[in-house]
């Protein structure tokens, strides 16, 4: 049944103005002609048309039956090559843009990880700067605390020393009070006569005292000085361990961190060198695909030369049934010849 648009009338005028054109009006052209419609629908219009028109045979006096036949196998072998042609294409071009899909996702990949490549490695020159910043500021913590324990160890032994001289001072004060003593048993005597000798011995003796523990006072405001600031120069001490301790121990964490970057660094780097061997298979296969299209091509240009071939056949064949109808004609011809002789013959006879 005809499509809707498609009508007898359509194809009977496309079918004139071919055959005005010096040309055979077939499928092809009467569809190429009409711009639009099926060979299935357009086909059985144009046989009545050539049914209504009395075109039982061709100009070269072909029966029709074979040229139908002949036409429909042309039409057949251009129908398949078309098909193949077309189905040809569409695979190519469906793999084509499935394959360029992929190798659009596998360089959006890689430039993902090569940025985070990029970060990883911003990530652990930052990390080690830190580490270098971190290794001079614990040098540093360990020249001074250096510093403050030789300063204790001077303060300790400062200390021993005024403890020393102030032992030294006592016993001092302790021999001049036991000379004093014995000086004063030994003087008894005679203290009536050396009185003033002895007023001005003992207040020098006074004095030196009063001096000896002026000095001793100052010994012992000294060394609780130096008590003082040995005990601020542990408390230092005890902080600056305590500051080593935490450097150590954030020293270690990002010790740690870098570790692990290292580690994610060398996933990435694993996954760049996958996606990249997926990159080379997929240029591999578009190297396959471009072959196979090649291939096609060529059974395209071979089925191109097929279909000449047949139509040259056909030209040929259409040829030979000319040469056969003209003999075919001489053949008629001799026949009412013979006929006509033989009549005759037999109208002589009969008289």
């Amino acid at each position: 049944m005809a499509r809707a648009g498609i009508t007898y009338y359509d194809v009977s005028k496309a079918a004139e103005a071919i055959k005005t054109q010096n040309q055979e009006p077939t499928v092809d052209r009467v569809r190429e002609h009409l711009g639009t419609g099926s060979k299935s629908t357009i086909a059985p219009l144009l046989k009545r048309w050539r049914s209504d028109n009395g075109e039982l045979a061709d100009v070269s006096g072909l029966p029709n039956d074979l040229v139908e036949v002949v036409k429909a196998l042309h039409e057949r072998v251009q129908q398949m090559a078309d098909q193949r042609i077309a189905q040809s294409r569409n695979e190519f071009k469906a793999s084509n843009e499935e394959l360029r899909k992929e190798l659009t996702e596998a360089r959006n990949s890689i430039v993902q990880l090569t940025d985070r490549q990029q970060d990883v490695n911003a990530q652990l020159s930052q990390i080690t700067e830190a580490k270098a910043l971190q290794g001079k500021s614990l040098e540093e913590v360990r020249i001074k605390l250096a510093t403050a324990e030789a300063q204790r160890d001077e303060a300790l032994s400062r200390t021993a020393e005024l403890k020393e001289s102030v032992a030294e001072l006592k016993q001092e004060n302790k021999d001049i009070r036991d000379h004093f003593e014995h000086y004063q048993q030994r003087t008894a005597e005679d203290r009536q006569q050396e009185r003033e000798q002895f007023h001005v011995v003992n207040q020098g003796l006074k004095d030196q005292i009063q001096d000896l523990q002026h000095q001793l006072i100052q010994a012992e405001s000294r060394a609780s000085e130096l008590i003082d600031t040995n005990a601020h120069l542990q408390r230092q001490t005890h902080e600056l361990e305590k500051a080593n301790a935490m450097h150590k121990s954030t020293l270690d964490r990002q010790v740690v961190d870098i570790q692990n970057l290292e580690h994610q660094l060398n996933d990435a780097s694993v996954k760049s060198r996958e996606q990249q061997h997926k990159s080379e298979q997929l240029v591999d296969n578009i190297a396959a695909l471009t072959s196979q299209k090649a291939d096609v091509d060529k059974q395209v240009a071979v089925l191109s030369q097929a279909l000449e071939a047949t139509k040259t056949d056909m030209i040929a064949a259409q040829n030979r049934v000319g040469v056969l109808f003209d003999e075919n004609k001489m053949i008629l011809q001799e026949k009412a010849v013979i006929q006509g002789q033989f009549k005759q013959l037999q109208e002589s006879l009969s008289r």
